[in-house]
């Protein structure tokens, strides 16, 4: 009996990766190879890189030298963003084998099996075709991902993923939908819909589909159960989007005749950046911290119980007290649910890594921690406005492990503890939240 292969991948970055990387397993399952925990001595391994900063690009190179420790003999294959914008830079590790653009994730079990000198080089033409094959199932997920996007025609001062990601390309609503039965029938109770810019889809199809049409049409599927999108470009949050997050999916047809049991998230991640105008222009954003304040605003007159998240960064070259200010101010005064901050990285080939007036590294890390400590208060705020309501929430695991306490998640994305059976992991139920722990809320069946 020939011995099996084995293969670990590791994922960086984005929910767009993850997707990818359970697509590579598939195709690696079906050439053959186990997949084995990445930590495990296997044949071979891939690394699925992030270039959003440089702390990923360090991970990346750090998890590279670690691999041909376990094994000396394993192949190692450097995929992802940051093997995209920097092949060069990864060649020069000894340790990696294969450097391989976004491209040529789609066929990644044919390169395992190619000479590092066939697999390094790819047609531009390729990294804008096609969208990999389709996915039976979100192995070790309980809410399942669905790339519906990638790429962004945006030129944000800052962003290095315009030249990773390629321009914004679509994937057809016929695969969308298909990969979303297939999703459903595996049983995961939440998809996700994932992309670059997730906002601009169906903007490069012919046929005039946009997200909203596609969220109706999903929702309209009997097997899918829950939707959620991931983040959005502050500009391209419609009405129409607010309306269908804020009725929760209830309300889908053009006159609000169709009752589709709520399955959109009362959940939206937003894309701030900063909340001073003039950090905003050189980010080159098309907005201005009072459209955001407006935005929020009318989407929780729609719905007070939506979760808004929103990035930010700090540290954007030349942000004085003045701009961080401004920032602080506008964020704690607007009913956000928490943050994802983000300390600002000079990408090289970016404009912003050019610019003059860099912050300092400490100004960066105190900036980055007043940040955080308002994202833990919201979080915390959010989640008692929710004590004595009751909500429908998908369970995802035991927490802690050994406990009979189970995790679950709200679809207006808070976490909820309570006491239920094994059977319940994987399942929606409905829950009374009594009281809150920090973020957590203690619930009840």
């Amino acid at each position: 009996m020939a011995v099996l292969k084995t293969a670990a991948i590791k994922t960086l970055g984005c929910k767009l990766n993850q997707f990818e990387s359970e697509q590579m397993r598939r195709q690696l399952a079906q050439a053959g190879y186990e997949i084995v925990p990445f930590d495990a001595r296997a044949d071979l391994y891939i690394i699925n890189s992030c270039t959003v900063t440089s702390r990923t690009d360090r991970d990346c190179r750090r998890l590279a030298r670690g691999v041909k420790r376990r094994n000396p003999q394993a192949r190692l294959i450097v995929t992802g963003c940051y093997a995209e914008v920097a092949p060069q830079r990864l060649r020069q590790i000894e340790a990696i084998d294969i450097v391989v653009g976004n491209a040529g994730k789609a066929h990644i079990s044919e390169i395992a099996g190619l000479g590092a000198a066939s697999a390094t080089e790819e047609s531009t033409d390729e990294l804008y075709g096609g969208t990999g094959p389709m996915i039976e199932e979100f192995v070790g997920h309980t809410r399942a991902f669905i790339k519906v996007q990638e790429g962004c025609d945006r030129q944000c001062a800052y962003c290095i993923i315009t030249h990773a990601r390629g321009p914004s390309r679509s994937v057809p609503m016929d695969q969308v939908l298909a990969q979303a039965r297939l999703l459903a029938q595996a049983g995961h109770p939440e998809l996700v819909l994932v992309g670059t810019n997730l906002g601009q889809y169906g903007a490069d199809l012919d046929d005039g589909t946009n997200l909203p049409t596609l969220l109706r049409r999903l929702a309209d599927m009997p097997t899918v159960r829950r939707l959620r999108l991931s983040s959005l470009h502050p500009p391209e949050i419609t009405d129409e989007i607010i309306q269908l997050v804020a009725a929760g999916g209830r309300c889908l047809g053009n006159n609000c005749d169709r009752p589709a049991a709520g399955k959109v998230c009362r959940h939206l991640h937003i894309s701030l950046q900063s909340g001073s105008d003039s950090v905003l222009a050189r980010m080159n954003r098309p907005y201005s911290a009072q459209f955001f304040a407006d935005l929020i605003g009318k989407i929780k007159s729609a719905e007070p119980a939506v979760s808004i998240g929103a990035d930010v960064i700090v540290g954007f070259p030349g942000e004085t007290e003045q701009e961080f200010e401004q920032t602080r101010r506008l964020i704690e005064q607007l009913p956000l649910s928490y943050l994802h901050v983000f300390t600002f990285s000079p990408r090289p080939g970016t404009a912003a890594a050019d610019m003059p007036n860099q912050i300092q590294g400490q100004v960066k890390k105190e900036r980055n921690h007043i940040m955080r400590h308002i994202s833990a208060g919201k979080r915390q705020q959010f989640a008692q406005t929710m004590v004595d309501k009751t909500f429908e929430a998908v369970v995802e695991r035991f927490a802690p492990p050994d406990s009979n306490q189970l995790q679950a998640i709200t679809d207006n994305y808070l976490q909820v503890v309570f006491a239920g059976a094994e059977e319940l992991q994987g399942e929606i139920v409905r829950l009374r939240a009594v009281s809150t722990d920090g973020e957590i809320i203690q619930g009840h069946l």
